[in-house]
């Protein structure tokens, strides 16, 4: 069973929800997925570091959309482009990234309209928190440093790193240098 790291990024007095991801090293690679703010919106995009532990220049490559067997975009120094070839991900390790995304998503996020999204939302606004289309629960809130407005959570001994690189990348509004 593979352990991801996590990484979450929450401004109580901004957009809440700035950024959510999580991801796991697979020999030089990495595959995880991310979600956050992005002006009003709050895209959901699986993602793979081609080399990024190795000697190599590193390949970063992004789904078009939050699902994993869709179209994905190569990012690099020039720009966006379209892949021609099959998803980057091996075959065998698309059902465990999709296990992942989703395992991650019950224990972190709650969306409006899912089911439960009042008493979560319940919860937040006991807190003085806003309720926005994407948020973290309740019962994670006291995981995030709370140093300054930006509150944040990262797994213990997790390559932060690796959400600089993205947020370079990701056209979120969060970017950690």
């Amino acid at each position: 069973m593979i352990e991801p790291h996590a990484y979450v990024a929450y401004a109580p007095g901004g957009p809440g929800l700035f950024c959510a991801l999580f991801w796991f090293v697979h020999t030089d690679d990495v595959y995880g997925w991310f979600t956050g703010a992005c002006a009003h919106e709050h895209p959901a995009r699986f993602f793979m570091l081609e080399d990024y532990y190795s000697k190599r220049e590193t390949q970063c490559y992004i789904s078009a959309g939050d699902d994993l067997h869709g179209m994905w975009m190569h990012e690099s120094a020039r720009g966006e482009s379209t892949m021609d070839r099959p998803v980057p991900v091996p075959p065998d390790l698309c059902p465990e990234l999709d296990r992942l995304q989703d395992a991650f998503v019950r224990e972190w996020l709650f969306y409006r309209g899912d089911e439960g999204f009042g008493r979560e939302a319940l919860l937040l606004e006991k807190r003085g928190l806003p309720v926005l289309a994407v948020n973290i629960r309740a019962s994670k809130i006291d995981k995030l440093s709370r140093g300054g407005p930006v509150w944040t959570y990262c797994t213990p001994g997790a390559d932060v790193r690796i959400v600089a690189y993205l947020s370079a990348r990701w056209g979120l509004d969060y970017a950690l240098e």
